[in-house]
């Protein structure tokens, strides 16, 4: 059993967390499914700007058509989407996203902290977090 299967298996707060792995996704999501959890990947590794962030979480979180593809749409389509089961949200590549949009990590932060603390469903990882200031608030895995 991984540190991660143990975290999910005693029941992982909601919450948008800082994690060091050399686990690949793959691993990830097999152990996030086998502790019966739903899987988000987020990953923004060539990830440039606002725009391409919310059409990632357009397709990531499978939100409808008719998303509108602007902060106050995606806070709105993560709460829409709350449905009782919790869900574990895999974060990678953060560091090239903050290289090139700083301001669009800082606000997707803020919404995803926001709906964890609201809906109780996600479980964001930030998996491998650069070093920034942005980021030292987060509790670590």
């Amino acid at each position: 059993m991984t540190d991660l299967r143990a975290l999910l298996t005693k029941g992982l707060r909601p919450g948008v967390y800082r994690w060091q792995s050399a686990h690949t996704t793959d691993h990830v999501r097999r152990e996030v499914a086998a502790a019966g959890w739903d899987f988000v990947l987020l990953d923004t590794s060539d990830i440039h700007d606002k725009a391409g962030f919310l059409d990632l979480c357009a397709t990531a979180f499978d939100f409808p058509r008719w998303f509108g593809r602007n902060w106050d749409a995606l806070a709105d389509s993560l709460s829409d989407r709350s449905t009782g089961e919790p869900e574990i949200v895999l974060w990678t590549g953060l560091d090239h996203l903050l290289e090139h949009d700083h301001d669009t990590v800082d606000v997707a932060l803020q919404i995803l902290t926001e709906d964890t603390t609201n809906s109780g469903q996600l479980r964001v990882i930030v998996k491998d977090p650069p070093k920034a200031d942005l980021l030292s608030a987060l509790p670590a895995l």
